[in-house]
């Protein structure tokens, strides 16, 4: 599918704000929509990459509590943590807001108020955990205990974090405050239902209308559909969130408000650029989801079904590109058992194109779940990147160096083994970018690392340091050079550091897109600096030392 010249609103899913992001946020989420946004301004489109951090719920709440401190001030701490570890990883995000801001309030009132007129929000009573000992309802993640669909235990009341079961309110079995353990009692309390159950044709349709959804999240989903879908509990009894219009202590639920922090972000981030947000979102534009597969229900169903109903232009997204979990060596990513890579023991350690590199080699795109190991890691980028990818750039430049004076050679008549390998730079420019078109990342990664290869074979197989023939060692080096730049420009949206780095030691000023692939950007005659090495091979004992803080 070619995209070009059309607007593109991007979303990652939004990171909560209660603790420090690991590598496992990285893999199915940030990353992926980082390289599809970059991809899509470099072919042209007017793409903008939207993010928030999504700052209310409960969890917050008990979190904010144990520390001492107000919500306000927990959540601003990680808002800004998460903006410098984005920005180190070289994440292009257009904006990154906040849920907790004047326009998220004022775009998720209004989403309810619209839904609520459309008569699609009703009032009910409903028996509340309350305990006695706390002197307060227990809203979410202030109740835990056994899920009644698949039996695990410490679960919160609001979802299965085992089997992804939405959970309605008092279907929790044997619960217990997590604040003091002790049995909640059932208190009567009034709460506001979203109609989702009557929207169940409609999401049906959409599911299996839509060609650029995942068959095996649709597949998953339309069991659920089947099932019988519920009406969904949008309010809870706290004062962190935001209110309801009306309502002095109660709150939208967290899942009703953070999806909506895309539009209020993009409204944000329009209003600061002079831009008309709703172009972004209504009339002629494709909305572009990139989440993790534990919040599929959140987003192919309740947010899904908000965009269908509140009207005004609003449309279901156009694609909701999903990826699995990453675990760590064989195991579940866990801080209290300290099994747990931090982006920030991670950066002051490697390159974050590195991570970069290595995550997009073992996500495919699909809810398949993945193994970060360290070794893997260093063998990946050793065998890869460096030995493959960085040692051709390096050779090539390092022989126009010697060999031509640091000048780009002047090519004569090139052969057809010459010619196949420019005509294969162009098949490479419009096979990784429909690749990254639709979002198999990790195959338009692998397609590069081919074309790098195959012109590592030329370069060997040529010999141009034994030439003495100047005719065809310009020639060789010259076809080398075409391949470094369009290696360059091939890498940026993957490896935006290398790929900058890399332009700017060729002398390269102006700015790239995606058409420049297969161009000429060094001129016969150009004078290049000298060579340095764009790639370092990790060490043995970098990757020792981070194995040993695993097993402290």
């Amino acid at each position: 599918m070619k995209v070009i010249g059309i607007r593109i609103t991007i979303t990652a899913a939004l990171p909560y704000a209660n603790g420090p992001l690991h590598l496992g946020h990285i893999r199915s989420t940030y990353l992926p929509a980082d390289i599809y946004a970059r991809y899509q301004r470099l072919a042209g489109n007017d793409a903008v990459y939207i993010c928030a951090s999504d700052e209310h719920g409960t969890p917050i709440v008990a979190a904010a509590e144990k520390e001492k401190k107000k919500p306000e001030e927990f959540v601003k701490y990680y808002h800004e943590r998460d903006k410098q570890e984005f920005e180190k990883l070289g994440f292009s995000m257009d904006i990154f807001h906040r849920t907790s801001s004047d326009e998220n309030r004022e775009m998720a009132q209004h989403f309810f108020l619209n839904l609520k007129n459309k008569n699609l929000v009703y009032e009910k009573e409903v028996e509340q955990a309350y305990c006695e000992k706390c002197k307060r309802f227990l809203p979410d993640r202030f109740v835990i205990g056994r899920c009644p669909y698949c039996d695990a235990d410490g679960q919160y009341s609001d979802y299965c974090d085992v089997c992804g079961k939405a959970l309605a309110a008092g279907e929790l079995l044997e619960p217990r405050c997590s604040s003091c353990g002790s049995k909640p009692v059932a208190k009567k309390s009034r709460h506001y239902f979203f109609k989702l159950s009557q929207l169940s044709p409609k999401l049906e349709k959409w599911l299996k209308g839509n060609k650029e959804l995942q068959s095996e999240v649709v597949n998953y989903l339309l069991n659920w559909i089947k099932d019988g879908l519920k009406d969904w509990d949008i309010s809870r009894d706290m004062k962190w969130g935001v209110p309801i219009p009306g309502e002095s202590s109660k709150v939208l639920y967290v899942w009703f408000d953070a999806p909506i922090g895309y539009v209020s972000s993009t409204v944000a981030w329009a209003n600061k650029n002079g831009k008309n947000w709703e172009d972004y979102w209504k009339r002629d534009c494709r909305v572009v989801h990139f989440i993790g597969k534990d919040i599929v229900y959140h987003h192919y169903l309740f947010w899904s079904a908000m965009l269908m109903e509140v009207g005004e232009g609003f449309k279901p997204p156009d694609a909701i590109p999903t990826r699995g979990y990453l675990n760590l060596q064989g195991r579940k990513f866990s801080k209290s058992k300290n099994w747990f890579v931090s982006l920030e023991d991670y950066l002051p350690a490697f390159p974050a194109d590195y991570l970069r590199y290595y995550v997009t080699t073992i996500t495919p795109h699909s809810v398949q779940d993945a193994d970060f190991y360290w070794k893997d890691f260093q063998e990946k980028v050793n065998n890869e990147l460096v030995a493959c990818i960085g040692n051709f750039i390096h050779r090539t430049l390092v022989l126009i160096n010697k060999s031509c004076n640091s000048q780009i050679p002047k090519p004569a008549k090139l052969d057809e083994g010459e010619e196949e390998l420019l005509r294969l730079i162009t098949e490479r420019k419009i096979s990784v970018g429909r690749r990254i078109n639709s979002f198999d990342l990790k195959g338009g990664l692998e397609e590069i690392n081919s074309l790098a290869s195959e012109f590592n074979r030329y370069l060997s197989e040529r010999e141009p340091w034994k030439e003495k023939d100047m005719q065809k060692l310009g020639n060789c080096l010259y076809m080398c050079s075409r391949a470094v730049t369009a290696l360059a420009v091939l890498l940026s949206p993957y490896l935006p550091f290398s790929s900058e780095k890399l332009l700017s030691q060729l002398g390269i000023d102006e700015k790239v897109t995606w058409e420049h692939v297969d161009k000429e950007l060094l001129t016969p005659g150009k004078k290049i600096a000298a060579a340095k090495p764009l790639f370092e091979k990790v060490s043995d004992e970098s990757i020792k030392k981070q194995e040993e803080k695993l097993k402290k």
